[in-house]
């Protein structure tokens, strides 16, 4: 059986990862909430947002996915912003539809086409949680696929227990039979 802790602290690695990758989504979230506003004159001279999306309330996520591909076609939020806000909302806790795949390949995306973006460090952090909320997903589905055969296999030897006794308390009841027919035949 695996041992799914460490001795020395106390705590077991699965669950430091899980701290790390909750300290991780809190300092992003610490820094997505710090809203820097930098304005940049388009070519048909309309103000460019160089700020991401910072949801303070639910909100329906595919309208924003929309919004957000309207405002870049529309040049009003930069390319950069637009793929992070993409990622972001694929990648909101909140979001019922949640895609993590995509919304790591949208900020992959981010890296590969703009590396000088100032959402460039938010981005790898993103990537870095969301890689391994992937991995402790992965891990758990394994844990309950093992803890099904498991309980499986608990079932079937319960079952043979059962049968076993059954067999044990019949052959006791034998013993006792024989027992009593020897001796009345040894009383008379």
């Amino acid at each position: 059986m695996k041992i799914f802790f460490d001795i020395r602290d106390g705590k077991s690695p699965r669950r430091r990862g899980l701290y790390g990758a909750a300290a991780a989504i809190a300092c992003l979230a610490l820094v997505s909430c710090a809203k820097t506003i930098e304005n940049v004159q388009g070519p048909s001279s309309e103000q460019v947002s160089h700020s991401p999306i910072v949801m303070t309330t639910p909100a329906n996520f595919d309208v924003a996915l929309k919004e957000n591909q309207t405002a870049l076609a529309a040049r009003k939020i930069a390319p950069d912003v637009a793929i992070y806000n993409t990622g972001f909302l694929l990648a909101h806790p909140s979001n019922p539809k949640k895609d993590y795949p995509k919304a790591i390949l949208a900020f992959q995306t981010l890296l590969a086409e703009h590396p000088r973006s100032s959402l460039l460090e938010p981005a790898k952090t993103w990537i870095q949680v969301l890689e391994q909320q992937q991995k402790v997903a992965e891990e758990r589905r394994k844990l309950a696929e093992e803890k099904r055969a498991l309980d499986r296999e608990r079932e079937t030897l319960s079952q043979e227990r059962q049968k076993l006794n059954y067999a044990s308390e019949k052959s006791r009841q034998l013993d006792l039979e024989i027992e009593k027919r020897r001796r009345q035949t040894l009383s008379k």
